[in-house]
């Protein structure tokens, strides 16, 4: 591929986000690749397919496949005009589906997907509405993505009709709620994507005190106010299962600590009640029933992430940071609201505004988290007015990767 690589770099400059896709028990299958950049000036179809090779050689090759989804594929939206002019994409079919538009495919485009096809690539049509004139290109694709936000159960039905009568899997994008799941589960859709992870099902009559107390009063016990060495020992040591969790975890490969440490206050020594504390509030919300894995990796990577962009030097100002991004899922962690959840905890004001207006400087970050989370990107540059040392990209991008690291470990 000759690429004028300068002309690329001028042309755009890229940010990547990553949103599950799962399956009907919510597990993560694989993630969906979201790119923005800013083009300067129109661009020919030649250039557009040079450009979108860039993006791709930047996931792909400079921030790196397994940086990015892991051991997961990669959903990717391939444009026509990069297949017709490019070719194949740089990566092996076992880790990536190629997302292609729904609209009329001309015989090129068709072609070349039946190549892809017998190359062994998964091909998804995405954002498909049940449209009558794509049939050649509905019977090339093995996946099929239905936006279900604001569509009524039988218009749903009568949109996946010819999809399923042809075997294909279909995958609900814009799941908000958790009845949109279940309602979706109900019609077939076998895979799903949107917020209803990240939001609690809040099942009437349903309370905090059945729904994790013990979990939420050893988070309270261990985030009340600055307990010293000898309180958070005293905290850990009287939960024999956090102890041990913890124990293991801290002489886990994550931390390769040059010996094996037996004891909490031996922890506390080496790592430093800060740290302790952290994994402890982690601990806690890992042992939390039923809760989803990803749901965890979300915590881990949205406490990283606000970590990262947070401007305070003091290291005891940044826990507070991560804090806030670690317990911005507790809601959905235990199926209750966040008034109900902070209820229960002994959090500062700032704090509680944090988590529930997104309000304060603690706030504005977890906004623009969330915010880029949903690909609502903040610029090229990833410019912030909260960007602490890293980039919002990077800030992200270095987030996913420890969290999936600290992931691995817990599970």
């Amino acid at each position: 591929m000759g690429l004028d690589t300068q002309t690329l770099t001028m042309a755009t400059e890229v940010a990547v986000v990553r949103q599950p896709v799962c399956d009907a028990r919510r597990n993560v299958i694989g993630y969906e690749l979201l790119f923005a950049r800013e083009q300067r000036g129109v661009l020919t179809p030649a250039e557009e397919a040079k450009t979108t090779s860039a993006l791709l050689v930047d996931a792909f090759g400079d921030i790196g496949l397994e940086r990015l989804a892991g051991h997961h594929p990669a959903w990717v939206s391939i444009a026509r005009n990069f297949l017709v002019e490019v070719g194949t994409p740089p990566v092996r079919p076992d880790r990536v589906v190629l997302q292609i538009a729904a609209y009329p495919a001309r015989d090129d485009l068709l072609a070349i997907l039946q190549g892809l096809g017998r190359s062994g690539y998964a091909i998804a049509l995405d954002g498909y509405d049940g449209r009558l004139d794509i049939g050649e290109l509905l019977a090339l694709c093995s996946i099929v993505k239905v936006h279900v936000e604001g569509r009524a159960p039988d218009e749903l039905r009568a949109i996946v009709a010819d999809p399923v009568s042809q075997g294909a899997l279909l995958v609900a994008t814009g799941v908000a709620s958790h009845e949109a799941y279940e309602q979706c589960r109900a019609l077939g859709f076998a895979y799903f994507q949107g917020e209803f992870l990240a939001t609690p099902r809040l099942v009437r009559g349903r309370s905090v005190a059945t729904a994790g107390v013990g979990a939420l009063r050893a988070v309270s016990e261990i985030t009340s106010g600055a307990p010293t060495f000898e309180e958070l020992e005293r905290v850990i040591t009287a939960d024999v299962g956090l102890s041990l969790k913890l124990l293991r975890y801290v002489n886990s490969a994550f931390f390769a600590l040059p010996r094996t440490i037996g004891s909490v206050r031996e922890a506390l020594m080496l790592l430093g009640a800060r740290t302790v504390r952290r994994w402890a509030l982690v601990m806690c919300l890992s042992a939390i029933p039923d809760a989803p894995g990803d749901l965890l990796a979300l915590a881990l990577q949205r406490g990283r992430m606000c970590e990262n962009l947070a401007t305070a030097g003091d290291p005891a100002e940044r826990e507070g940071y991560f804090t806030v991004g670690l317990l911005s899922v507790a809601d959905a962690l235990l199926d209750t609201p966040m008034e109900e959840v902070l209820e229960q905890l002994p959090f500062s004001e700032e704090i509680k505004a944090a988590l529930l207006h997104h309000e304060g400087p603690k706030g504005e970050v977890l906004a623009t988290v969330i915010r880029y989370e949903r690909a609502e990107f903040p610029g090229v540059r990833d410019e912030h007015p909260q960007s602490g040392p890293l980039g919002v990209g990077e800030a992200y991008r270095s987030a996913i990767e420890w969290a999936d690291e600290a992931g691995r470990t817990l599970a």
